[in-house]
C-alpha cells in the first residue's frame, strides 16, 4: 500500500527567509511527475503601510535558463502566518519541465519572512519516499 508520503516530493525553490525586494527561486525539475502544488508560507509580514504586497509567482522554463511567467498560478499573501497554495496540473504535458517561485514585493518598507516549496506528485518510477 503506498502513502501520501510515499507519492509526494517536497522540493524548495525559495529557502526561508527574510525578503525586501523581488526574488527568484531555484528551478526545480519536475520530470516524472504528474503534479505539483505551490505551496507558500509567510511569517510576520510587514503590514505598516498600505501599499505593501507580496506575490509569488509561478514561472517555467523548458531547460532551466530562460524562465517566463506561467499565468494564473500566483499566490498572494495578505496576512501574518498565512500559507497559500495554488495546484499545478498536467506537468511536462502542458506545463514546461522546470518550475521556480519568484516573489514580487512592493509598497514603502516591504518585508517577507517565508518560503515557497513545491510539492511534486504522481511519480511514475514507483514511491518517492519509500523506506
Amino acid at each position: 500500500m503506498r502513502h501520501l508520503y510515499d507519492n509526494t516530493k517536497v522540493v524548495a525553490s525559495l529557502v526561508p527567509a527574510t525578503r525586501t525586494a523581488d526574488a527568484n527561486g531555484t528551478g526545480i525539475d519536475t520530470k516524472g511527475y504528474e503534479n505539483a502544488m505551490l505551496v507558500v508560507s509567510a511569517g510576520d509580514i510587514d503590514l505598516a503601510n498600505a501599499d505593501e504586497t507580496y506575490v509569488v509567482e509561478l514561472e517555467e522554463s523548458d531547460d532551466n535558463s530562460t524562465f517566463t511567467d506561467a499565468t494564473g498560478f500566483d499566490v498572494t499573501i495578505t496576512a501574518d502566518n498565512e500559507v497559500g497554495v495554488v495546484r499545478i496540473p498536467n506537468l511536462n504535458t502542458t506545463r514546461k519541465r522546470y518550475l521556480r517561485a519568484v516573489l514580487n514585493v512592493g509598497g514603502t518598507t516591504p518585508s517577507f519572512p517565508g518560503n515557497a516549496v513545491f510539492l511534486l506528485g504522481g511519480g511514475d518510477s514507483g514511491p518517492v519516499n519509500s523506506d
